[in-house]
Parts: C-alpha cells; structure tokens; sequence
C-alpha cells in the first residue's frame, strides 16, 4: 500500500479534511522528466507549506535532500506524476481536494485542482497520476465521447470567415473553434465586451452553411473548420437568430457570429453573417483539442 500524508495544522483543519476544501496529499512518487537539480533548497515541510499559502501552486517535488521543485497552474499543461518506493527518498506533494462525504481509502481518492473557479481532475492510471489543462487561462470544455476542447476569446477584429481563420493561426497555430454546447455558448456570450459593443457586434467561430443550404432561411446545415466540433442542430435553431439572406439586400449570409441581438430575442446568441464583409465582427474564438 502507498504511505501518504495530508498537509493539516489544527483539528479544526482535520476536521475539513472530508468536506471538499483544498489541502496537500503527499506520497513517495516523482514527477517524469523534472530535475530536481533545477529547484531551491529547502525543508520539505516549508516547500509544502509554501505550496499550500500560495494560490497558483499546485504540486511540489522534493527528495530527502531538502530539494524543492514547485509547479504552477498557469504555466503547466500536463504533467505526469509515478509513484516509487519508499527506499528511493522521493516525494511529491499534490494540492487537491476530496469531493467525497466520507474520508476515502488512499487507492479511492477521486483527487482534482481547483484554481480560479477552474476544476481539473487528476486522472489515475495504475500507478501513475495524469494532468493536463489547457494552456495558460484558457477555458476548458469536457465533451462527450472524452473529447476535451480549450478555448479563448481575442478582441481582435476579423471583416471576413478568412480573416478570423487567420487571425487564430497568427496567435499561435490555433484553429477558429465550433460551438457544439450550451455551456460553451453561455461563456463566449460572457466575453462580450458590454461596455463598448452594440448589438450585433460579435465574436467569430469557425461555421459555415454547407452549400448546398446556402442562403436558405432558418437553415442550421452548418459544417465546422476545426474538425472536432459536432453540429446539434437543435441548439442552433433555438439559440439562433438564424435568417439565411440579409434583409435588405439579400445576399446570403452563411457564416456565424456569437452577439447579442435585439433584446427581445432571449438568449439568441448565434447570428448568421455574410462570409465575405462583416465589420461588426470584433473578435474571435479560438481553441484546439486537448490530447
């Protein structure tokens, strides 16, 4: 059996250990491809510690050497922790937390990360622990069938499908992602600068009318760039303000924006745009897969 420890200074303290609050797991085990050559020398105690008092650390790796190597949320993407014997004077700390109502056995602990409203779980296979997390503070999207999507918004202002295409790959190889949740329309909704944009002003997503619907009014026959997003067509019909053509000139509009329509239109947040000119495209939302 693994020993481990749980970081706790009081009874008090103990006495949340169960209740899902954050706190320090230590075990003997290592983080791959990390050289504790490269941390500082201190206490295992104080290493622990300081993890805990500071709000972006998650996991601290140390050996009986007092050497002390600390990693961060915002700067990790993946990490890879092996448990070892007790022998090989290796340790690693973990700040998690329990989300079970009652103390669980150290082979049953469902562990996870909470940082900044942001919860990632630590993924258990045999006897390695797995972490991966989207880049810097990016947002996280759990789909179904484990596919895993990262995304972010850029105030960055695109005239056409094109130019947002481009300006993601600019920003760093990333695709111009699909919205396939309501959860991930709700959030790039949030996004929206409320301060400065007026309605119909909006961020870009990677969706185009398949040509055979072009133009054609209430149509949701959308295909996506990204190559990861699957269409629901029910929630594009009813968080839509989906009209096929311009109503002025008629010329099709089959590409798709995330605005705020007229306020009369609860919750449509998805509005069909011309492909070609749109200058009221002021952003876009970027993403890629996590894999």
């Amino acid at each position: 059996m693994q020993a481990f420890e749980i970081r706790t200074t009081s009874y008090e303290e103990a006495q949340t250990i169960c209740e899902g609050q954050q706190k320090m797991m230590k075990i003997f085990g290592k983080v791959l491809d990390a050289d504790l050559n490269g941390g500082i020398s201190k206490p295992n105690a104080v290493c622990v510690e300081e993890c805990f008092q500071k709000s972006d650390c998650i996991l601290v790796f140390m050996n009986s050497d007092g050497q002390c190597l600390s990693f961060d949320f915002n700067s990790t993407e993946q990490l890879t922790v092996l448990e070892t014997a007790k022998t090989d004077n290796l340790f690693v700390a973990f700040k998690t937390q329990f989300l079970l109502s009652q103390c669980p056995a150290y082979e049953s602990m469902d562990l996870s990360i909470t940082v900044g409203g942001e919860s990632i779980p630590w993924i258990k296979n045999g006897n390695e622990y797995l972490f991966k997390k989207c880049v810097g503070d990016w947002k996280m999207f759990k789909r179904v069938d484990d596919v895993t999507v990262c995304m972010q918004t850029f105030e960055i202002s695109a005239l056409s499908l094109e130019g947002a295409i481009q300006v993601c790959d600019d920003i760093g190889g990333y695709k111009l992602t699909g919205i396939q949740t309501e959860k991930e329309l709700d959030w790039v909704y949030s996004r929206i600068n409320q301060t400065k944009w007026g309605y119909f002003d909006g961020f870009w997503i990677g969706a185009k009318r398949q040509a055979a619907y072009s133009g054609k009014k209430n149509d949701t026959n959308f295909e996506f760039i990204d190559k990861y997003t699957d269409l629901d067509q029910e929630l594009y019909a009813r968080r839509g303000f989906i009209t096929g053509e311009n109503e002025i000139n008629g010329k099709a509009e089959d590409c798709l924006i995330i605005c705020q329509v007229f306020s009369g239109y609860y919750k449509r947040y998805i509005n069909d745009v011309s492909c070609i000119s749109y200058p009221q495209g002021l952003g876009v939302v970027c993403g890629y897969q996590l894999v």
